[in-house]
């Protein structure tokens, strides 16, 4: 089915008034006819009636006297399910459709976005970006000029994904996500008290088309999965529990085939084992330990501590009342100068890891990824910048040869949204020798083992951290896994703890975990992926909440 001109032209705000579907059985047959009914969801790609929109919106740019504008028109479907064992919580489906118009005026931006998608629309909010633009009181302080980028007049991409999850209706991914909680509810009822499974499923698609002054206009979707499924036990007294998720469950850039032909038998029970083991831990002694930290641990300690200092509108303050600063700068008196003093430690930035989550071929400027390092043998080197920012870096690029521009790393969690500074994917090099977490082990005679995925926070500089471990966390014993201990975190500051790393491991621990970045006023969460080897920390203080 097309949708006319004038189809398009009507929907109006009824597309964000759709918002949720509730119940309503049409979309259990056919989700992208429900969608076409309730009109949250269009889909973009080589639609002329979406260019003709965003070259609407330029040309009103134009007509005003803007230096520089670009659009981003942005289509979004969710399908979410959530169910507690035999009972299902969530059904929905929802879907959204807005745009949003940045203008570069008189040496400052502007922006504004409507959920009302006309060519009418389109020009008012133009001019209105450009409105902003010129009451903008940075204009009389600081004059804007955007690093040059290559032109993308056709561009096209698409998260690859096997199975179509949109050719599924939300009655078979709630069948499978139920037969999927069955396997925990008859292990529970063969005589496990105390246990419960928990799981929600959701796809999502999102059509993104930009368009810009300069002449690019690219079109892109991208398709995610995410969720949990988690095995949980609480004790008889209710003052403990504890919780496990199968190493099959996957989430990042996948259609249908995330959650059909895993093989959850094979590692449920091994969850629901864990889980109760969890019971019987113990709480560790407060003090001072070596600390192994699995993939996972270390992916989640890395984005908070350092990937979001390397965002680079941070570093110039820019997200002082908002995200948080980073103690990563001045960047005169940092690159190329300030160390970890550990040489295990590099960083670098990448574009090309398949079913990451964030993933994407052109960022929200429309440049494309960039493959670079970040942080050599310890030293900084560069920062995650956007088209804005990197001219102010231009005195370093050229002492080291490197031509200025944007690094591809601009981000935005909606078109309602302007464009920050947002990676999509960040490593840590592994180790070029295969060392292992339990080589790490045996060379550890008094410390604490994470294996699982981890968190992290920190203070608003990123100076001092807080970090813990998900799933089973044991002491380590003369170079031996010991008791199971009750949730330790430990204690350090940000610099210390990457220079006291002495020990990393090689390719066969290295995995990729989820990430992300929260900043902006309004404020915006940004997933991304981030990468990282297992390590060893030592000396760091331990402790628990738990202690009584």
């Amino acid at each position: 089915m097309t949708w006319s001109r004038r189809d398009f032209l009507r929907t109006g705000s009824a597309f964000a008034a759709a918002g949720v579907i509730g119940l309503d059985g049409r979309f259990l047959k056919d989700p992208y006819a429900a969608a076409r009914a309730y009109r949250p969801f269009r889909p973009l790609l080589q639609d002329p009636d979406v260019r003709a929109l965003a070259m609407t919106a330029l040309q009103a740019a134009r007509d005003v006297g803007t230096s520089y504008a670009d659009v981003r028109v942005t289509s979004g479907i969710a399908r979410a399910t959530g169910a507690g064992d035999r009972r299902v919580g969530l059904r929905r489906i929802s879907g959204s459709l807005n745009f949003g118009v940045r203008v570069l005026m008189g040496g400052a931006w502007g922006f504004a976005s409507s959920t009302i998608v006309t060519e009418e629309e389109a020009a008012r909010i133009a001019r209105l970006a450009a409105r902003q633009a010129s009451l903008n009181p940075w204009s009389q302080t600081d004059n804007i000029e955007m690093a040059p980028a290559p032109v993308v007049a056709d561009g096209q991409w698409e998260t690859p994904i096997d199975l179509d999850p949109w050719n599924y209706t939300i009655q078979d991914q709630l069948e499978l996500q139920l037969e999927a909680n069955e396997l925990v509810v008859k292990i529970a009822e063969a005589g496990r008290p105390g246990l419960r499974v928990s799981s929600s499923f959701s796809f999502s698609r999102s059509d993104v088309v930009f368009a810009s002054s300069e002449g690019s206009y690219i079109e892109q979707r991208f398709n995610n999965f995410g969720g949990s499924y988690v095995a949980q036990v609480i004790s008889e007294d209710r003052m403990e529990f504890g919780l496990a998720s199968p190493e099959s469950f996957r989430t990042g850039g996948y259609g249908w085939e995330a959650i059909e032909g895993i093989p959850w038998a094979d590692d449920i029970e091994q969850a629901v084992e864990e889980a109760y083991m969890m019971l019987g831990a113990r709480d560790p002694d407060v003090g001072r330990y070596d600390v192994v930290l699995g993939s996972g641990a270390v992916s989640s300690i890395l984005n908070s501590t350092i990937v979001r200092a390397l965002e680079y509108d941070r570093v110039l303050g820019y997200e002082m009342h908002a995200g948080g600063t980073s103690y990563l700068g001045p960047a005169e008196e940092a690159l190329g100068q300030f160390s970890f003093n550990n040489p295990m430690l590099n960083v670098r930035a990448t574009g090309s890891v398949p079913r990451a989550a964030g993933v994407y071929r052109w960022d929200a400027e429309g440049v494309a990824p960039q493959d670079y390092q970040l942080i050599r043998e310890g030293v900084l080197v560069d920062y995650f910048t956007s088209r804005e920012f990197a001219p102010q870096l231009d005195w370093w690029y050229r002492r080291n040869g490197i031509e200025t521009g944007s690094r591809g790393t601009a981000g935005s969690a909606g078109s309602t949204l302007t464009q920050v500074v947002a990676p999509s994917i960040a490593i840590m090099d592994p180790g070029e020798e295969n060392v292992s977490e339990e080589d790490m082990i045996a060379a550890t005679e008094d410390g604490i083992y994470f294996p699982g995925g981890g968190f992290a926070s920190v203070d608003p500089p990123m100076l001092n951290m807080q970090g813990g471990g998900g799933g089973l966390i044991y002491e380590i014993r003369d170079g031996k896994l010991g008791d199971i201990l009750r949730r330790p975190s430990y204690l350090a500051n940000t610099i210390d703890f990457w220079r006291s790393m002495d020990m990393i491991g090689g390719p066969d621990t290295f995995a990729y975990g989820g990430g992300g970045t929260f900043k902006g006023d309004p404020s915006q969460l940004i997933g991304r992926t981030v990468g990282a080897p297992a390590a060893r920390f030592r000396n760091l203080n331990v402790f628990t909440y738990g202690r009584r």
